[in-house]
């Protein structure tokens, strides 16, 4: 009598060969994909510096060879339009940055330079 279907081997090397390309593909993924929110994360903090250089060209002035103001925050940036009035979130843990998150203005060189600061004071 001839039976039709697998044997136990057969199945046996076909989940062998299924995991061998899981543990191929899932570690390359999950690298691809810290990878890319890192670089969201660090595009954001681009676009809100670009914000703060923006909002800095129509209010800062000089005193002393000091920026003033020299911080401004987020909010701010928000409540003047500079920035869209939207929850910016951390893409690595999906945390809310704070909107108190700071940009430090700092004259050095003749230039404005400007730092990303999620927490402290600058």
């Amino acid at each position: 009598m001839e039976e039709k279907g697998f044997t136990l081997i057969e199945i046996i090397a076909v989940i062998v060969v299924l995991s061998l390309i899981l543990l191929i593909i899932v570690p390359n993924m999950t690298n691809t994909i810290n990878n890319s929110k890192n670089k969201l994360n660090d595009t954001q903090k681009e676009l809100i510096i670009s914000a703060a250089r923006n909002w800095g060209t129509a209010n800062l002035t000089l005193e002393n060879n000091k920026p003033v103001p020299s911080e401004v925050t987020i909010q701010t940036l928000q409540d003047k339009g500079y920035l869209d009035d939207k929850e910016i979130k951390n893409m690595t843990d999906k945390t809310t940055i704070s909107k108190s998150s700071k940009i430090c203005i700092k004259w050095e060189n003749n230039q404005y330079t400007y730092t990303y600061k999620e927490t402290g004071s600058c």
